[in-house]
């Protein structure tokens, strides 16, 4: 019986070490706790520090347990161990990642979250640069289990990875030398490398795509992710981009540094003239290249890397100069939310490369026959926002219908029996209102388009909100 004790009193400290180790809290025994997992290396989204548990998502799902009033736990690990304690089932949500259809067999996605890409890094050495594209036969870096890894092994089966357990590790490894090249969350390796002492040891040379992270919970438990749905919309919009801000606010390492001009005046002192002419030439070099890429960066955070329409960041930047020009008109702005109906059936049915292909093809027919006065965007998955500015409720009225029964059912392709329809939601405001806030109108035209979705699909549910809302109501988050 003392033996047994003592095995006992052995497993119990084992397990608070095992979980101090990882910065984590002992698990809650409340039946309502709602355990957040995550990797413990993946910053700026969610780490350890200090034993704590830090990171744009753990504020987030803190933040939910506050409004949703319930109590969250938090287990940060390796990134495949994160993905098996989800699939183990139970209250547990995974805090944010990438869909996929391999993961979509043991998962259930939610709402989307934040924004994020991933870029190729190359060592910032003149013989590696002189090869850019990715070949066959080349070693690339990886996290194990993560999305960068089954993106590259579907696309690139050629190339040889080298996975590593962590993002932690993987950039220590490259940046020991163990590997040339890299694939990472661009704001991840942005926010590694830049706390590094030559943060300019490995820099980006493509982006290879840009996606929204999802919180995703057990497969089967529906009640658990419509719990969490429905919590998530609770959170104001408002405390989302505060805590994007707090964490995605780096400074950008794509800039020419600050102290290229201070070390150059002191190698005039310490070299001949010669050498000052070389490094010179250097500087140019890179100046150019460094420019080359920004612009090329640029381009990519303003837009969608499927369909080339605007991006969320995109068209919160059109957004100001619609009112200006829908004011100078004396016209009203409308804001309409379309989302393709049925959308994962698409998927499921014919495959996500056919899904992809609608969405693309929606896309091309708002372009070409919307050609003028609107500004186009895919707010992500199959949801698209369209501003634009109008004469009358009769004029949005007609466009509306024009986008839901002609254009829309124009990307069906019926030799495959794929038939493509939409529900649309639009509110119209008038622009002489104040100061209008495009996350309100669009969270209205969201609640009008499921309206739409209830009412049968296919149909459109719009709102004129002038006559309804005062100025000061159309600021900030609406609830």
């Amino acid at each position: 019986m003392h033996l047994y004790r003592q095995l006992v009193a052995w497993v119990v400290t084992a397990a608070i070490f095992s979980w101090a180790s990882v910065g984590m809290a002992m698990p809650s025994t409340g039946e309502n706790t709602l355990t957040v997992t995550n990797s413990h290396s993946w910053k700026p989204f969610a780490f350890v520090e200090n034993g704590e548990p830090k990171g744009l998502l753990v504020d987030y799902w803190r933040l939910y347990g506050e409004v949703n009033n319930v109590p969250v736990e938090f287990i940060l690990s390796d990134w495949s161990d994160s993905l098996d304690l989800v699939a183990e089932g139970g209250r547990k949500v995974h805090a944010g990642l990438l869909y996929s259809s391999s993961r979509d067999l043991y998962l259930e996605y939610t709402l989307p979250l934040f924004e994020i890409s991933a870029s190729l890094y190359i060592v910032n050495d003149s013989e590696q640069l002189k090869t850019q594209s990715i070949l066959p036969g080349m070693k690339i870096g990886v996290v194990r289990g993560g999305y960068e890894e089954e993106h590259l092994g579907s696309r690139y089966p050629l190339v040889e990875l080298v996975a590593f357990d962590n993002n932690a590790k993987l950039i220590d490894a490259a940046l020991n030398g163990q590997v040339n090249r890299m694939l990472l969350d661009t704001q991840v390796a942005t926010y590694y490398l830049s706390q590094r002492a030559d943060p300019y040891q490995f820099i980006p040379v493509d982006i290879l795509y840009t996606k929204m992270i999802y919180a995703a919970v057990p497969e089967g438990n529906e009640a658990l992710r419509d719990e969490i749905m429905a919590g998530m919309k609770k959170i104001p919009v408002l405390d989302m981009t505060r805590i994007e801000q707090k964490w995605l606010n780096t400074s950008r390492v794509f800039t020419v540094p600050g102290w290229i001009w201070p070390l150059g005046i002191v190698l005039v002192v310490l070299v001949t003239l010669s050498y000052i002419v070389l490094l010179r030439q250097t500087v140019q070099r890179k100046t150019r290249d460094l420019k080359a890429l920004n612009k090329k960066l640029e381009a990519y955070a303003f837009t969608d890397s499927l369909t080339g329409l605007l991006n969320r960041r995109g068209l919160e930047k059109e957004f100001e100069s619609r009112k200006v020009t829908a004011l100078i008109k004396r016209h009203q702005l409308a804001v309409l939310v379309i989302d393709v109906d049925h959308f994962k059936k698409i998927n499921d049915s014919f495959g996500h490369s056919k899904g992809d292909e609608v969405l693309m093809s929606l896309g091309k027919a708002f372009e070409q026959a919307l050609e003028e006065g609107i500004a186009l965007s895919r707010l992500g998955g199959e949801e698209f926002c369209l501003l634009l500015d109008v004469k009358s409720r009769e004029q949005l009225d007609a466009v509306t219908e024009y986008i839901c029964y002609y254009l829309v059912p124009s990307a069906s392709q019926s030799d495959l029996g794929l038939q493509v329809s939409a529900s649309i939601g639009a509110v119209l405001v008038d622009t002489n209102q104040g100061q209008l806030s495009l996350d309100s109108l669009i969270h209205q035209a969201d609640k009008l388009m499921y309206l739409a979705k209830a009412a049968g699909r296919n149909t459109v549910r719009a709102k004129s909100l002038s006559s309804e809302l005062k100025p000061s109501q159309l600021l900030g988050v609406m609830n």
